[in-house]
């Protein structure tokens, strides 16, 4: 358990690397945007610090120097070398916005408490017993893991022999092994998917802002936000769809501020752009902070390439004519700076960028091969006109994730894209609507939208969350058509989206749940206190009043923050339930296990404890996990299909603990399939179980392993599969 004293070091460096960062943000906004104001200047610095921690982060891991010392003075060095930039005179304006008043504002800040009330639910569940989300122990936490320890970016972190996820863009593990640094422990996790909500309402409130929609853009935001999908996923977790999609709201709205900004006369013509104002175009430094949003985007998740692509298109289009190859430079180069370092590590290890795509229409790519497999990868498309699928699976599916209103959020989001398209009151909203629609049509192409075998699309309702970033920028579409002009037409649909988030989102089940106080404490902290500050500084409170009282509330939030984190550290998959368990892995006592072990190797075979690897690496997580495989050409990563190699490579690892587990049968959980590794450590030598559960069984290694097998641990003749049905 860490003393007061180290939690107040790691607390000290978030701060001075949070400074650090906030300070460089600001400073190269201001130069490079200085008339940009208000919520999209805040918009830009988030965008930016975020950018600048990620390229600091990939550059120290690129030489294997992620240290949390070498990151603070790196940061410290950025904050002193933005004083030399020099100030630009073209970034513009931002749009002049119509003020939505302040009962419309108060509408909105009492949505955003409610979607925080949901959230924060959650999280004190993953307070309680520990992050219990399949993705956060399968692939997640154990890159940022693996980050920490090696204090590398390059390395592939092989976890299981399914699937070929080392090959993911990891901006977002990135952060979270950022967090595990600074602070020794992994409590920011839990918290950091916060940031995102709030980014994800702020960007919809600054594509709104412009032309008189900021809360309804909020309140659409939030039917989004609040949908079951992400507030069992997203809070307490490492989960990364809520923070794709909120990169690419910003992009879009930095875009919408942008083209909607009257530039200064001066700045048009120093670049020969007649008509600047009249026709308006995309250009110059806001085009760079869009582009970095973006590019950071698709360093986070591959699903975002698809609407990424789509508005690079949007951008050459609206660029000024005849400058079309600038606005490219403008684009492209802070978008790969953002999101490309995931990309080429992928080119240099497997001579494909998307290892995940094998071929090009009739050209084969190079990738890993795999001897086992998951489930089928079928996309929704194909069972398009099966009516039993829809009704068996893809309906209760929609409605687990969206609610009763599922039909009617999906129409409002198809009728928004077309609206924009076909009726949108400027070019830019016209391809936007364009963009969205493109990224709703590829979810429905998207591999693994309906996995499972035939007929059997079991990881439909998971893997809807594919449809969150289109999702969340159809809807954030929804109040701009000029249809609804009008304070009265305004107020009629902010109270349809309004009573449309509390009927299909029912964000009032969370008051039934033990966890309310907890929730409550954390909307007064981190809502409703910002909010009095927001409007004692509307009714004149000076700047200096107001940084004293958000200091305040960051000094609050460390002080509470040491008994949460007690809390947490202690009671972390201590004691896990039905809610908080897998159901079917049996390992709920090697987790109980690992909370006692330091500093130890321990080795993983079998997929079951694979996929939830995460809970081997203890409290402090000082323990280095290894799941026993052996390597290939591009990349890949494959069972070991003989006795003799199974043992060798025990005995290669060095380890000090062994977990056997089986197969996982993703079709049927409850049924997992043999995996012959514990077969063969029989006759071996060199280790003995410390405990069994079910057919999970913990060894402890003493020796080398015998490399001799008998005929009894004769090699497979199939290596384990999940079966077709």
């Amino acid at each position: 358990m860490p003393s007061l004293g180290s939690y107040l070091l790691g607390a000290a460096q978030l701060a001075v690397l949070a400074a650090a960062l906030g300070y460089a943000a600001w400073a190269l906004r201001e130069r490079l945007l200085p008339g940009w104001r208000g919520a999209p200047a805040r918009l830009v610095e988030g965008v930016v610090g975020f950018g600048v921690l990620t390229v600091l982060g990939e550059t120290l891991g690129t030489f294997g120097a992620l240290y949390a010392g070498w990151l603070i003075l790196a940061a410290l060095a950025v904050a002193l070398a933005v004083r030399w930039v020099p100030t630009s005179h073209g970034g513009g304006q931002t749009a002049r916005g119509v003020d939505p008043g302040l009962g419309a504002s108060l509408v909105a800040i009492a949505v955003v408490a409610i979607v925080v009330f949901d959230w924060a639910v959650t999280a004190k569940h993953a307070l309680d017993a520990g992050i219990f989300n399949f993705d956060s122990l399968w692939y997640h936490m154990p890159f940022s893991a693996d980050m920490v320890q090696s204090h590398s970016t390059t390395g592939m972190h092989h976890i299981e022999t399914v699937f070929v996820n080392w090959f993911y863009p990891q901006n977002s593990e990135l952060l979270h092994a950022i967090g595990f640094l600074l602070i020794g422990r992994d409590t920011l996790s839990l918290f950091v998917n916060f940031g995102w909500l709030a980014v994800a309402f702020l960007a919809a409130y600054c594509v709104g802002r412009p032309y008189g929609r900021g809360v309804p853009a909020v309140i659409a935001a939030a039917i989004v936000a609040g949908c079951h999908t992400l507030v069992v996923r997203e809070p307490g977790a490492a989960k990364n769809d809520l923070m794709a999609a909120s990169l690419l709201l910003a992009g879009i709205a930095i875009l919408v501020e942008s083209w909607n900004a009257q530039p200064a006369d001066e700045f048009a013509e120093s670049r020969g752009i007649r008509g600047e104002v009249r026709t308006r175009a995309l250009y110059g430094w806001p085009l760079a902070a869009a582009g970095l949003a973006v590019g950071l985007a698709a360093g986070t998740k591959v699903t975002a390439l698809a609407m990424a692509g789509a508005l690079s298109v949007a951008v050459l289009v609206l660029a000024p004519s005849g400058r079309r190859w600038k606005a490219a430079g403008w684009w492209f180069v802070p978008a790969l700076v953002g999101g490309g370092y995931w990309y080429l590590r992928n080119l240099i290890v497997a001579g494909n960028p998307l290892p995940e795509v094998t071929k090009l229409g009739p050209i084969s790519l190079p990738h890993p091969e795999r001897l086992q497999e998951g489930r089928p990868d079928f996309n929704i498309l194909h069972y398009a006109t099966d009516t039993g699928i829809w009704r068996q699976y893809f309906a209760p599916g929609l409605h687990d994730a969206f609610g009763v209103l599922w039909p009617l959020v999906l129409l409002a989001a198809v009728a928004a894209c077309l609206l924009a398209i076909f009726s949108g009151r400027d070019k830019l909203v016209r391809w936007l609507g364009g963009v969205a629609l493109l990224g709703l049509v590829a979810y429905l192409v998207t591999p693994l939208g309906a996995a499972g075998a035939e007929g059997e699309p079991v990881g439909f309702a998971i893997n809807v969350r594919f449809v969150i970033p289109a999702l969340l920028v159809a809807l954030v579409l929804v109040p701009l058509p000029r249809l609804l002009d009008g304070p009265k037409r305004q107020w009629g649909l902010i109270a349809a989206l309004v009573l449309t988030y509390l009927i299909t989102d029912r964000p009032d089940q969370a008051l039934h749940d033990k966890a309310r106080v907890f929730a409550l404490a954390f909307v007064i902290v981190f809502v409703a206190v910002p909010t009095l500050i927001w409007l004692a500084r509307r009714d004149g409170l000076s700047g200096r009043l107001v940084a004293a009282a958000l200091a305040a509330v960051a000094v609050a939030a460390v002080g509470l923050g040491y008994p949460v984190q007690r809390h947490y550290l202690n009671h972390r998959f201590a004691n896990l339930t039905a809610e908080t368990s897998i159901p079917g892995m049996s390992l709920d006592k090697a987790y109980r296990w690992a909370r006692g072990v330091t500093g130890a190797r321990i080795g993983l075979a079998g997929t079951t404890a694979g996929f939830a690897g995460y809970g081997f690496y203890g409290p402090d997580l000082s323990n280095r996990v290894i799941y026993l495989g052996e390597t290939g050409p591009h990349g890949a990563f494959n069972a070991i299909p003989t006795c003799g190699g199974f043992r060798a490579a025990v005995n290669a690892a060095e380890i000090n603990y062994l977990v056997t587990s089986p197969f996982l049968n993703f079709i049927h959980p409850g049924s997992p399939i043999p995996s012959p590794e514990a077969r063969w450590l029989r006759g071996a030598g060199g280790v003995h179980p410390l405990f069994r559960e079910g057919p999970v069984t913990v060894w402890q290694v003493t020796g080398p392993l015998r490399l001799a097998c008998t005929t009894a641990n004769a090699p497979l003749r199939e290596v384990p599969k999940t079966p077709s049905r």
